[in-house]
């Protein structure tokens, strides 16, 4: 991916927002029983 040549910047989440989420700063993000 070019992420930088489109302007996009990757960030962490913080605690403040994970919290927000109910997700651990680290992931995973989506629950074990989610498939594609």
């Amino acid at each position: 991916l070019h992420l930088e040549k489109l302007g996009v910047k990757l960030t962490r989440l913080t605690p403040e927002q994970a919290d927000y989420l109910n997700l651990h700063m680290d992931g995973p993000y989506k629950p074990d029983h989610y498939r594609y």
